[in-house]
């Protein structure tokens, strides 16, 4: 073996050996990075379903970097609350679950929200609606029974007048859903586990 040959082998055996994995799989450069839906458990349901046609939002969504990320923030969020003494529980995001069992059933049963479409996400005190309405003074109206829920610290609707508009959130694919995770196979995503 004459030493270019020995050269050439050194440079190019990590690179062959690096490569291995890509065999059938294609190249790990083109990997999408794994994306879970709802990993966290948060509360987030179809809450009214009475205007057929408004897009869907989509469910709570993070990469592995995201939900990195997201842990310090919940941690540091969840604590500062019970630090400066304006939660009771030690962590902002306990509040969650009970939050959504006290208003979500409220809005389902509301003869006000008829004709509406509406998602609500609860994170950390914090209620989003998601979805449609068929007038205005919905909005109003879903925000003052969130604001009257106990615990809610804050709300924010992302909700649209009417079906014909851009939605002012992000949509689901029709490939995803609650009950879908976008690779691997499990439990609902979307349903807290201590249901």
């Amino acid at each position: 073996m004459t030493s270019a040959t020995v050269t050439s082998l050194r440079f190019a055996l990590p690179i062959l050996l690096a490569c291995t994995g890509c065999v059938g799989s294609g190249w790990l450069i083109a990997a999408e990075p794994e994306v879970r839906v709802n990993p966290f458990h948060d509360p987030f349901k179809q809450v009214t379903h009475g205007l057929r046609g408004c897009p869907a939002p989509t469910p709570p969504t993070y990469s592995q970097h995201d939900m990195h990320l997201a842990e310090h923030h919940r941690v540091e969020q969840g604590n500062s609350c019970f630090l400066a003494g304006r939660c009771r529980l030690s962590n902002s995001f306990l509040y969650d679950k009970g939050i959504a069992s006290a208003l979500f059933p409220r809005l389902a049963a509301d003869r006000t929200l008829a004709r509406s479409s509406v998602w609500a996400l609860v994170q950390g005190r914090f209620v989003q609606f998601f979805g449609c309405v068929s007038r205005k003074d919905q909005i109003d109206h879903l925000e003052g029974v969130a604001r009257q829920t106990p615990d809610v610290q804050a709300v924010l609707a992302n909700v649209m007048v009417g079906i014909a508009s851009k939605p002012p959130y992000l949509t689901a694919s029709p490939s995803l859903g609650c009950g879908q995770s976008l690779r691997g196979k499990g439990k609902d995503p979307c349903r807290p586990t201590h249901e």
